[in-house]
């Protein structure tokens, strides 16, 4: 039947009266746009009147185009066709009768069709239950069906092939998505090998794939975030990989990384891409204009933006074999070959650039295919977001909204979620896709940015866990992973960072953490550590950018889930073997933990290995494997996992350490080989001080010692006092050497007025001798061994740089606040007057005794102003000068000689347990405060005890102290505010009774307190507040 040859613009006036059209143009010689016409090419586009329609007009919502044949999809779910059928490609039987009319296809399953597609003489149809129709042509195994099944007159199920979302075909081959995420092919590949059934696509195992496209010899699928996937011939540059070489696998087109694709088009040697911003990139065949790039090249094989639709918001895009359409606020662009008409412009002239079909408005969406082109238009067509012309399913991803509508419905419903359950966690592709970003930060999935929203992970998780059926929804989760996740998919194929989400989603099942049982772990832990660890490197790379920008809940949650198994191990007695994938998770993720300091570093401690291994054992049979195989059996060792030993376990190790010293330098070599080495008690080391001249004897006694005798207990003996030292004593020679040693008429040290810390002089000899700074270095390692906790005011950058680790801004800033703020501001700056504003060059001051000397950062520095630019690297060179070097390298010399005698006393092997904070609290002790242990801790003399009027007065009172009086309350009975590194358990305070008139007076030596015997709260709060108010520097009774 022909169609009316009235003007677009009529066919607007007519659309007054009805709602919805469809036009064609393009080539009509076997009758594929639905009628005869005079000519065989129809260059304007015509309205198809015998397109299936109803009231409102047509009723066609999609277009599957083949060579000589049409096939429509109407909103019934219903087919028809239009065209040759010389291999029964129409789908209605009587295979050679072609028809230029259009009629229903001859589907008799009654199925409602949700997406049709065509190829050069065959058609394929997908119904909304998942089956996949396939009729016409099967020569090349684009039906497949088998071989010698040659043509297919009527629709039939691809038996295959089940759960279909999408399809798309090329002439002769076809592509299509799983509900599962799954991609396979068949037909006749790029190589020309014929597939007669359908084969999965390994390569994009584990990709949330959402689109399928298909070219002359290619194919395309884009992921859920956007990275576009190219594979098949590529002579004309068509897969856009930068060359002309074809590809038997997919390879992302890095270049559109971060783009934002959400849809494309293939034309039979050209690619058409859309973003989500409205933006449309080309690539391959511009032989005709295809590309619209304008400029005659004929080979395109990089991505290229459609300049001249820039700053256009495109919806739409489709291509021909040879041309492209794209769909602007319902205004239709063409270019490329327009040898049939096919651009609808009214001429047969190709266009190289995109013209705006002026006659056409209100177009809803866009088909082409081969020399084709049709249009739908709409009354009320709406603004759309940039996405496909018919509305395509994708497979089946999990949400928090989702999860919470079903979790509060019916019976119905939760049989619903567990089929929604069953379906994502049995396939990985579906488990990578769930939880993204429903904005923009989906998109650029790369080294630093997975796309996931980790809380709604977060929040479905609990929502599982915190149902009635938790142990149901859980247990079923295992059991899917197991099925999929955890065996049978070849890691070493997956290419992209988006197949290895599952490891940031995973951690919050509940069964990670939860009631967790040696049989969990071996059926869920295990198998998730293994997986990790058979990622290819460079993913296991990105999983760690990854964990480096997590938030502490998330980081915190990964940590708890192998920390978990570790101690679940050690309680039910298995040995560390057991433990092997799970300790090499924590250690990356300690290391992590170390640069960013995301979690406290007791978030890696398991307490129970103190109570239930002999970390002792195990500390001296690891030295043994380090002298013997230089650590080739480390990992049968705690020791070897230092980050998990908690604070008091690593004191304890140092003792073991200084006995093994001593043993290994009087035993003889066969003991140590056969690893025969026992810890016992050692002779102390005593020093004998005058209190008149503590400094000079302490030095010149320190300097006598060797360093077997820093690794002794430690007794002080003041001449002319007869006090036994039980800690007492000790702990005052501490106290008065650091004291004094800290003065400024020693030189050797310079306090920050903001801070009140202390850090090197940099004064050179005779000022301060360096050898002060060794026997200081050896005095304080000899503190550390013997438990003292010494007022050492150093900043974190000391202990940093004991182990060797680099300095920051962040140290200076701790160290002195303003010069660190007068830093950072250069950094924050970003205006474009810096250097007018700071006025800076590469040079830093050193004042010396009230004279200043200005010295160059780098070479020539004094000529070299700081710039925008070179910004970083001047504060970098500034805060290495000032707290490493120091002028003429003054302070590196005095801090190595500190170092080196606090290495005279804690031996290298053991400091590497320790992290610069863990070193700092062995030093000066931690602010870990747990007031209500300290109640329990404090012993009572005398008359009193917990139950005394007086002693309930007392806390009562004590409680009533904000957090800032009762550190100057620990400052006034022990002399520091800080604790122990165990704790407040480890702290240890007496009480005794004094005269109800006297004020509370300390025993700091001692850490005793007298405490008037009165028991009125607020009589004994005021004088509890005098007395810390008006102490300074050490009570000494």
């Amino acid at each position: 039947m022909a169609s009316s040859s009235t003007s677009p613009h009529m066919g607007w006036l007519r659309m007054k009266k009805i709602k919805r059209e469809i036009l064609g143009c393009g080539l009509a010689t076997d009758g594929q746009l639905g009628g005869r016409f005079s000519d065989s090419t129809v260059t304007l586009p015509e309205q198809i009147i015998a397109a299936p329609s109803d009231a409102n007009g047509t009723s066609v919502r999609g277009v599957a185009c083949g060579e000589k044949h049409t096939v429509f999809l109407a909103d019934d779910g219903k087919m028809w066709s239009v065209g040759s059928n010389e291999d029964g490609q129409l789908g209605r039987g009587n295979r050679n009768q072609g028809s230029f009319s259009i009629y229903p296809v001859a589907l008799t399953s009654g199925v409602a069709i949700v997406q049709i597609a065509a190829g050069r003489a065959h058609s394929l149809a997908v119904g909304e239950d998942g089956r996949l129709f396939a009729w016409g042509c099967n020569r090349h195994g684009q039906l497949a069906f088998p071989s010698d099944v040659t043509c297919q007159e009527a629709p039939k199920r691809i038996p295959t092939i089940n759960e279909v979302i999408q399809v798309a075909t090329g002439p002769d081959h076809c592509i299509a998505l799983l509900d599962s995420g799954r991609v396979f092919v068949w037909g006749e590949q790029f190589d020309g090998k014929c597939l007669h059934q359908p084969l999965e696509v390994e390569d994009l195992v584990g990709i949330p794939i959402v689109r399928v496209a298909a070219g002359g010899r290619h194919c395309v699928a884009i992921s859920a975030s956007g990275a576009v996937y190219t594979w098949g011939h590529n002579d004309s540059g068509q897969l856009g990989v930068g060359d002309f070489l074809p590809r038997g696998r997919p390879v992302c087109v890095e270049q559109l990384n971060g783009m934002k694709v959400v849809e494309v088009s293939c034309g039979d040697q050209h690619t058409v891409l859309l973003t989500h911003s409205g933006r449309i990139f080309v690539f391959g065949s511009d032989y005709f204009g295809q590309c619209g790039c304008g400029k005659k090249v004929e080979k395109r094989p990089n991505p290229v933006v459609v300049d001249e639709l820039m700053g256009s918001y495109a919806t739409r895009i489709c291509t021909g074999r040879c041309h492209t359409l794209a769909l602007v606020q319902g205004s239709p662009y063409f270019f490329g070959m327009n040898s049939s008409g096919q651009l609808g412009n009214g001429t047969l002239n190709s266009v190289g650039r995109p013209r705006k079909m002026d006659e056409l408005d209100h177009v809803e969406a866009i088909f082409a295919g081969w020399d084709q082109t049709f249009f739908l238009r709409a009354v009320h067509s709406e603004n759309h977001v940039p996405g496909p012309n018919l509305p395509l399913k994708v497979p089946q991803f999990l949400n928090k909204e989702k999860v919470a509508e079903l979790l509060n419905q019916s019976a119905a419903k939760k049989l619903q979620l567990i089929g929604l359950i069953e379906s994502v966690f049995s396939s990985l592709s579906c488990l990578n896709g769930s939880f993204m970003w429903a904005n923009e930060r989906r998109f650029s999935v790369g080294d630093r940015n997975p796309g996931l929203d980790l809380d709604q992970v977060m929040d479905t998780f609990n929502l599982l866990a915190e149902s009635s059926s938790s142990q149901q929804f859980s247990g079923l989760i295992v059991e899917m992973l197991d099925m999929s996740l955890f065996n049978g998919v070849n890691f070493s194929k997956l290419k992209s960072p988006e197949s290895i989400r599952w490891v940031l989603i995973l951690p919050w099942l509940s069964a990670f953490t939860n009631n967790v049982t040696p049989a969990t772990i071996k059926t869920l832990h295990l198998p998730f550590s293994k997986t990790v660890f058979s990622l290819l490197d460079s993913h296991v790379q990105t999983l760690l950018n990854w964990w480096s920008k997590l938030p502490l809940r998330h980081f915190n949650r990964i940590v708890s889930c192998f920390l978990t198994a570790v101690r679940t191990i050690v309680v039910a007695k298995g040995g560390i073997t057991e433990c092997f994938y799970y300790l090499r998770l924590l250690e990356m993720l300690n290391k992590i933990n170390q640069r960013f300091h995301i979690i406290p570093l007791e978030s890696f401690y398991i307490n129970e290995l103190s109570e239930l291994c002999n970390l002792k054992d195990d500390y001296c049979q690891w030295v043994v494997d380090q002298i013997q195989t230089k650590g080739q059996n480390s990992q049968r060792f705690w020791s070897n996992c230092p980050f998990l030993l908690n604070a008091q376990a690593k004191m304890e190790l140092l003792r073991v350490e200084a006995l093994l010293m001593q043993q290994m330098s009087v035993q003889n070599s066969r003991a140590i080989i056969f690893g025969t080495m026992v810890y016992h008690e050692m002779p102390i080391l005593e020093l004998i001080v005058r209190r008149e001249s503590i400094v000079s004897d302490t030095m010149n006694r320190m300097n006598s010692l060797s360093t077997s005798d820093l690794q002794k207990p430690l007794k002080i003996k003041i001449v002319g006092e007869e006090a036994d030292d039980a800690g007492g004593v000790k702990k005052e020679f501490f106290m008065i050497v650091m004291q004094k040693i800290l003065q400024p008429e020693y030189g050797m040290f310079v306090e920050d007025p903001d801070s009140h810390l202390v850090w090197f002089s940099g004064f050179a000899p005779p000022i301060c001798e360096h050898e002060q700074f060794h026997q200081l270095g050896r005095l304080c390692g000899l503190a550390v061994y013997n438990r003292v906790l010494v007022a050492f005011p150093f900043p974190l950058a000391l202990y940093k740089t004991i182990l060797e680790q680099p300095l920051t801004i962040d140290d200076l800033c701790e160290l002195s606040p303003v010069e660190g703020k007068s830093l950072q501001s250069l950094l924050d700056y970003e205006g474009s007057d810096f250097e007018e504003t700071f006025g800076l060059n590469f040079t830093i001051a050193f004042t010396t005794l009230g004279a200043t000397e200005v010295v160059d950062l780098k070479p020539g520095g004094a000529n070299i102003p700081v710039t925008l630019n070179n910004r970083a690297q001047y504060v970098d060179l500034y805060v290495q000068h000032r707290l490493a070097l120091g002028k003429e390298n003054e302070i590196k010399t005095q801090y190595g000689h500190f170092k080196r005698g606090f290495l005279d006393a804690i031996h290298s092997r053991i400091l590497s347990f320790f992290q610069p904070r863990e070193l700092m609290e062995m030093v000066v002790g931690s602010e870990n405060y747990d007031w209500t242990e300290f109640r329990k801790i404090v012993k009572y003399k005398g008359e009193y005890n917990a139950e005394h009027p007086t002693i309930l007065a007392f806390w009562e009172a004590f409680f009533q102290l904000t957090l800032e009086e009762r550190k100057k309350f620990l400052q006034f009975v022990s002399g520091t505010t800080r604790l122990p590194v165990a704790g407040m358990s480890a702290f240890e305070m007496g009480i005794q009774p004094t005269s109800e008139k006297a004020l509370p007076v300390a025993h700091t030596c001692f850490n005793l307190l007298d405490l008037p015997k009165i028991d009125d709260v607020e009589e004994l709060l005021r004088r509890l507040r005098i007395s810390i108010e008006h102490t300074q520097g050490f009570t000494l009774v």
